[in-house]
């Protein structure tokens, strides 16, 4: 049977068989993985821990410098799952509805529930690769920032028909004989700073407001990005 995370860190000299339990209170407490734990909480040398993953499980590590996850890869796992398993999705390829593969980055490669959840979400085949805690959190935030760059400056848009007016009305005055019966109602041109944004800043705006407010969640965000790449053959 493989060994887990606790047992490859306590073997390797990294943490004793009493930091282990410490660590797992920790995790369960901050909802995190373990590995979190261990390298943020405990001050496990997460340099030493890719080490010993590699000697243990024969795995090669990846160069968190040359690396950049595919824009296809990052469409099929949402930054919010990223975030809390800590895996990266850096490559897919195969058939997109049978025998598909991704290569996913993982802070700890013995993590089966995470393996688990990301073959469920993506349809695809796991094929696990090493890096460090940091550089998985770094690649997250740089790869998804690039992305929803990229699918907003596509959606492009023009702006809508009346976006900057606003109506105002009057009461209608008594009108007497003889006198002008013209509606006194009237609609006005009505400035707003949002006139000076570009397309960019108003969907980015507006998104981060529907997430501020709950509305909309960041994986639902992604789900919808996904469905209208797919629909449109991208």
């Amino acid at each position: 049977m493989p060994k887990t995370l606790a047992q490859i860190a306590v073997d390797a000299g990294l943490m004793s068989r009493a930091d282990v339990g410490r660590a797992r209170q920790l995790a369960d407490e901050k909802r995190v993985p373990l590995v979190v734990a261990l390298v943020r909480e405990l001050g496990v040398d997460e340099v030493a821990l890719v080490g010993a993953f590699r000697r243990e499980l024969r795995m090669l590590s990846v160069d968190p410098r040359a690396v950049k996850p595919e824009t296809d890869a990052l469409r099929e796992v949402s930054r919010d799952l990223c975030r809390r398993l800590r895996v990266v999705p850096l490559r897919v390829s195969g058939p997109p509805d049978d025998d598909k593969e991704i290569w996913l980055a993982m802070a700890d490669p013995t993590d089966m529930g995470a393996i688990a959840e990301v073959e469920r979400v993506t349809g695809a085949v796991v094929d696990p690769a090493l890096l460090p805690l940091s550089a998985i959190d770094e690649l997250i935030d740089r790869g998804y920032k690039e992305l929803n760059t990229q699918v907003v400056k596509r959606g492009g848009g023009g702006r809508v028909f009346g976006a900057n007016l606003a109506v105002h009305t009057r009461p209608h005055a008594r009108v007497g004989e003889g006198e002008d019966t013209q509606d006194q109602s009237r609609t006005v041109p009505f400035h707003q700073i949002a006139d000076e944004a570009d397309a960019l800043a108003r969907v980015v705006a507006l998104v981060k407001v529907l997430i501020d407010r709950g509305v909309l969640s960041e994986d639902e965000y992604e789900a919808a990005i996904r469905d209208v790449l797919r629909a449109r053959g991208e």
